[in-house]
């Protein structure tokens, strides 16, 4: 037998072997907000905006071969389409989306019913929302069916960025009749769609908490030591597993008794809903370290008191920098 090592024959020719994809979580690894989504959902997969009107969907196990998870999306009426918007280098900074540059967009997609009209449309807009230039106006590249099945669009750039600019790509199912299923989202510099880039979901769940970080779960989640601020009041502090884009919103989601928050001096306590606020936060790109005031969140107690924090089983406390 021969001891010659086999060479892989699936590797792009040129360019970096690792990080051509510019979307975050294509495969659909991680689910930090739950697996489940009914209503006007904003997000179901991590850094996945999806427009399901008013439908339902969430996480499949309906994948193409080499995929473990799929984004089902069960729309009540009209369009189904997802979205993600990028992070770009501020103005100055180069980046990738040069004017004139040409990129490809790839993903697998199948449909409860075949014959739906895939469409994409993609567009450049700043953080805050406001809409600079269109890249591609709405084109069908396809129509759906009951099987999976890999789609490739390449467009050219006309955007050069610039502080906080954001870069959507927008594939949507025209009035479908049924749940469609996604996976495999890449977007990548060249007029040529390579294979995949599969990555450890260790790497992809850290690319997501630069934009979202979730403590919470079907068990308590423990939110470390604290002290009283005031005699009910109290304070905590938050260590995110990666820096945030930037400073972060944060709320809170609450279990079946309407509370999220177990907060005790010693054995003496209260399991709670109050609303959480920010505090004093790093700064100069490390946005990892939050101090959380909660207010009410004790029994009558002491001021200066040490406190240990959990957030209930079922219950979250949400620190969200998403575009």
């Amino acid at each position: 037998m021969s001891n010659a090592r086999k060479l892989a024959d699936n590797l792009p020719t040129e360019g970096s072997l690792s990080g051509r994809n510019l979307l975050t979580n294509g495969a659909m690894q991680i689910w930090q907000r739950g697996t489940s989504f009914s209503g006007n959902t904003s997000y179901n997969a991590d850094r996945w905006n999806v427009d399901n009107n008013s439908g339902g969907g969430g996480q499949s196990t309906d994948a193409p071969d080499g995929f473990t998870y799929s984004l089902k999306i069960d729309p009540s009426s009209s369009n189904a389409a997802l979205r993600q918007a990028i992070e770009l280098p501020a103005a100055g900074e180069g980046g990738v989306f040069r004017s004139g540059q040409k990129f490809t967009l790839s993903f697998y997609v199948k449909s409860a019913n075949a014959g739906e009209a895939i469409n994409i449309f993609a567009a450049s807009a700043t953080s805050v929302g406001a809409t600079t230039t269109a890249q591609v106006s709405a084109q069908t590249i396809g129509t759906t069916t009951t099987s999976w099945v890999r789609h490739i669009f390449t467009f050219t750039s006309n955007n050069v960025g610039g502080s906080d600019t954001c870069y959507n790509i927008v594939p949507f199912v025209v009035s479908p009749s049924g749940a469609t299923y996604w996976t495999g989202l890449m977007l990548e510099e060249g007029s040529q769609a390579s294979p995949f880039e599969h990555e450890p979901v260790g790497v992809t769940l850290s690319k997501c908490q630069r934009y979202t970080h979730i403590i919470g779960d079907t068990q308590y989640q423990a939110l470390g030591t604290g002290a009283m601020y005031t005699a009910t009041n109290g304070i905590f502090y938050v260590h995110t597993p990666v820096p945030m884009r930037s400073t972060p919103s944060i709320s809170k989601t609450v279990d079946g008794n309407t509370v999220w928050l177990q907060s005790y001096v010693g054995s003496s306590g209260l399991n709670s809903n109050p609303t959480p606020q920010l505090g004093e936060n790093s700064t100069n790109g490390r946005q990892n370290n939050f101090r959380i005031y909660v207010p009410s969140s004790n029994n009558s107690t002491t001021a200066g008191y040490s406190s240990w924090n959990q957030v209930m089983p079922n219950a979250s406390l949400i620190l969200d920098a998403e575009l």
